[in-house]
């Protein structure tokens, strides 16, 4: 197995953005980023972007007035009682949004970006939120996702951490950085494996059974990926099953009570047609029941 950074090595997370567009999951994510601002001695920009219109939206958009509304809204977030003693910096700019979150990343060393999720509609397209979206898409460090569904997950501690795992994606980086989380946290790692046909889009493949010989196929891929047990405090956990990868991921991280889902991630640029994974990374933290970590390889 390939080793993971050492126990007592803690993850880095001493600078965290929270991404604010006053939506119905701004208390969730809000709650989240306090969470490990005070865990992590960090500390913390809450930040919102006035993105350009279309019109006829655009000229007040592009007004002074815009800035001075969010100003306010702003202030009232910050006037609640659950900000009092949380050591914090509010930023409000405008232009499009991930150039803005780029350079606040940028200018302030960020190491985590927190962002909400509006979850998905009865269609099940994927509605995230465009803002939580393009962060996703776009940071380099990780990001942790909260949707209003996952509101009081996390918040009391860390305990269970779920990671999904590509056989095909290299995450070294990533699963190092689970490590040291999860040791940071005294918290289990289970690792899911999601069996599907080869020749199926990785969305929607038939159900399959997993008989032993594809068990011991996929155990001995994973055992090249997986860091070796004795780079966690607690001994992980390994899960092989069968169906639609995001419906298995959200399914098992209920049935496992998991705290946090820690995804690798490969970064696709928009209309390279490498849209399956995004999609499963999409579905999982529009419908998980608790916060998703995304890590970029």
């Amino acid at each position: 197995m390939t080793a993971a950074s050492a126990p007592q090595q803690l993850p880095i997370i001493s600078r965290i953005l929270l991404a604010v567009d006053f939506g119905p999951s701004l208390s969730a994510a809000a709650a989240l980023a306090r969470t490990f601002t005070k865990v992590y001695n960090a500390r913390l920009w809450v930040a919102h972007v006035v993105e350009p219109a279309a019109p006829p939206d655009a000229a007040f958009i592009h007004s002074a007035g815009a800035l001075e509304y969010a100003e306010q809204h702003m202030a009232r977030v910050m006037e609640s009682e659950s900000w009092r003693n949380v050591r914090c910096e509010s930023v409000i700019r405008a232009g499009a949004l991930w150039p803005v979150l780029a350079r606040v990343v940028e200018e302030n060393g960020i190491d985590l970006i927190v962002a909400g999720a509006h979850g998905h509609n009865w269609l099940r397209t994927m509605v995230l939120g465009s803002g939580a979206e393009v962060i996703v898409r776009n940071a380099t460090c990780p990001v942790l996702t909260v949707s209003s569904r996952s509101s009081g997950r996390a918040g009391d501690g860390i305990l269970r951490i779920l990671v999904p795992l590509d056989c095909r994606l290299s995450a070294e980086s990533a699963l190092a950085y689970t490590a040291r989380l999860a040791n940071a946290h005294n918290a289990q790692v289970v690792f899911v494996h999601v069996l599907h046909r080869e020749a199926m889009p990785l969305d929607y493949p038939d159900e399959e059974t997993i008989d032993d010989d594809r068990y011991v196929a996929a155990m001995a891929r994973l055992s090249e990926i997986i860091p070796h047990a004795e780079r966690f405090r607690r001994e992980p956990e390994v899960i092989i099953e069968s169906g639609v990868p995001a419906d298995v991921i959200v399914a098992v991280a209920q049935r496992a009570g998991a705290d946090l889902i820690a995804m690798p991630v490969r970064r696709a640029p928009s209309g390279t047609g490498r849209r399956a994974p995004w999609k499963t990374a999409t579905r999982v933290i529009s419908d998980a029941p608790c916060p998703v970590l995304t890590l970029a390889e």
